[in-house]
């Protein structure tokens, strides 16, 4: 369920990111909004669904998780209804002040969700200090040292979260370069292709060159 969420929904929080960076007025951020428009509060249903299995399946662990992880999980519901404000109101007022307000809220909620869903995998796949009861409690943040009680915000969970900030980046734009047309869609077209680019290579292997002998053509 979370990764049908993923794949499902998280083409609208990279919208929601690059509405800053890549639409340049008002009309084009309303190009991006209609965009997502039909589909970008249906698929948060995968969330509801993958809590409500949790529950059912794993009480125990649905009770660890929520209680260790309670203030990052109160974090992302703030989060998750600053999206819906700002994607709901906007189209509520006639004035451009407050449009940029609430494209400012969109874009800022969407960039800090991504960041926090890529450092919850990466607390997933670290661990957490479960106790005899089956519980934990960690700090939000720490010192950002080496430790054996690192906090859920550092330095490798917080890699995984612009990795995934960049990974819904990257489908963000690949979905609006495919839906709209005109302007918008190249500027995102060209940015997606950037921000692909700059992430393969980091992390492809490199190889050394191949030096051709004296007689080879």
């Amino acid at each position: 369920m979370v990764i049908a969420y993923v794949l499902l929904d998280g083409f609208d929080l990279g919208a929601g990111i690059i509405n800053f960076f890549v639409a340049r007025n008002h009309h084009e951020r309303s190009l991006i909004l209609r965009a997502i428009g039909p589909v970008w509060d249906g698929n948060e249903v995968w969330l509801l669904a993958a809590g409500g299995a949790l529950f059912f399946a794993f009480p125990l662990l649905y009770a660890s998780s929520f209680s260790g992880f309670y203030l990052p999980l109160m974090i992302v519901l703030w989060l998750l209804m600053l999206r819906g404000v700002g994607v709901e109101l906007r189209s509520h007022v006639d004035d451009p002040l407050w449009w940029s307000f609430f494209d400012f809220l969109f874009s800022f909620s969407s960039l800090l969700l991504a960041i926090f869903f890529g450092a919850a995998v990466g607390n997933v796949i670290r661990g957490v200090p479960l106790n005899s009861e089956g519980f934990f409690f960690e700090a939000l943040w720490t010192d950002f040292r080496l430790s054996p009680y690192p906090g859920i915000l550092d330095w490798y969970t917080v890699l995984i979260g612009v990795l995934a900030l960049a990974t819904l980046t990257v489908h963000g734009a690949h979905y609006i370069a495919l839906k709209t047309e005109g302007d918008i869609c190249n500027p995102a077209g060209r940015r997606s292709v950037l921000v692909g680019t700059l992430a393969v290579d980091r992390v492809k292997p490199r190889r050394k060159p191949v030096r051709s002998s004296p007689g080879a053509r």
